[in-house]
């Protein structure tokens, strides 16, 4: 059993382990890519006309999945280095995650309407967006524990 630390600072507990930050990372992707299949297959099933379609659809799963795999992998590499480098590594964690988030906005305001997506295109990928960072950011915090 893996023992986990809570300093004075914060009331999460801090992994002691890599193997403890895997465990959360793998759970919180799974949360992520669960949370955005449900989201496109309410989409898909609503009829919403999202607008992009083809080579550069940005709805395709494919990529969606893989994003939110490699966001999970950036997340635990940036928590791991606030827990050894910092004194609060979660309000700072979720600071930086708060700034990669409102960054990652701007494709989605500014270039997915070149791509012919909706206004209701864009409010699913804020969804997407939304409900694939809130999992990554909770489990590798430690908020929701595995």
């Amino acid at each position: 059993m893996v023992t986990t630390t809570t300093p004075p600072s914060t009331r999460y507990a801090v992994p002691t382990g890599a193997g403890e930050l895997v465990r959360r990372t793998t759970a919180g992707v799974l949360v992520a890519v669960v949370a955005l299949l449900l989201v496109r297959t309410v989409v898909a099933l609503s009829g919403a006309n999202l607008g992009a379609t083809g080579a550069n659809d940005p709805f395709a799963l494919g990529p969606g999945i893989a994003a939110a795999t490699v966001a999970g992998v950036g997340a635990a590499v940036v928590y791991a280095a606030l827990v050894r480098l910092t004194d609060r590594p979660v309000r700072k964690f979720v600071a930086a995650a708060a700034v990669v988030f409102a960054v990652m906005l701007v494709p989605v305001i500014v270039f997915a309407p070149t791509l012919g997506v909706t206004a209701v295109g864009q409010a699913v990928l804020v969804v997407s967006h939304v409900v694939v960072a809130v999992p990554l950011v909770a489990f590798v915090t430690g908020a929701i524990r595995v």
